[in-house]
């Protein structure tokens, strides 16, 4: 009994290690690309034993489909948060946008990994991973339902539609900051992406044709 104990005792420790895991193999995938990356890399990146990550991990592949469970999932939350706010639609687009441009100026290299080895691949198409992008969409789309109901949204709209319109221009952005099209003063990065993060939700609003003046 004082065994099985001591056992349940040293268990707390292990999230710590599978997270450190979870981040190395983010640190390799996104400097080197999935296929190029092997777990011997994974394991001297996280500074453990190459075995320990079997202890954890099937494979390669179990790796990936685990950085994109449970980072997207803590994605999700932060979005549902945003979606639950009592503010005005508007708000609540600009805010969402915020918070993807940011993750890329807070977290690259995952958000490089989500890009490249994940969204550009057939690993989205897999069920599950269908499920958890397209609850983002419904999320985004049940924002612009209520904005609708609420008045604030023009009504003859599909907000599912919408909601794809609006998750699209975003990936786009995303894409182009991954693949270093855009070119962004040092030091000027918040502001920037704070910046863009209107202008998308000011285009997706209100389009790009200038107001005219009363006659």
């Amino acid at each position: 009994m004082t065994s099985v104990q001591a056992d349940h005792s040293e268990r707390p420790v292990r999230p710590d290690k599978r997270n450190l895991m979870l981040d190395a193999a983010i640190h390799v995938f996104a400097r080197t690309g999935y296929h190029a990356a092997r777990v011997s890399d994974i394991a001297c990146e996280a500074g453990i034993a190459y075995g320990l990550v079997y202890h954890y991990f099937t494979n390669k592949e179990e790796i990936l489909n685990s950085i994109f469970e449970e980072r997207w999932s803590g994605f999700l939350e932060a979005v549902e948060s945003i979606a639950d706010a009592k503010t005005f639609s508007r708000d609540k687009l600009e805010a969402v946008a915020a918070l993807v441009l940011n993750a890329y100026r807070l977290r690259p290299e995952w958000v490089k990994v989500l890009v490249l080895e994940i969204q550009r691949s057939s690993r989205i198409a897999e069920p599950d991973q269908m499920r958890a992008v397209g609850r983002f969409f419904q999320i985004v789309a049940r924002m612009l339902r209520e904005g609708q109901e609420q008045g604030e949204l023009r009504g003859d709209i599909d907000p599912a539609v919408a909601a794809y319109l609006f998750v699209g221009g975003l990936d786009l952005v995303i894409t182009a900051s991954v693949l270093e099209e855009l070119h962004i003063e040092p030091g000027t990065e918040e502001a920037y992406y704070q910046k863009v993060a209107h202008s998308v939700a000011e285009i997706f609003l209100n389009g790009l044709a200038a107001e005219r003046g009363t006659e």
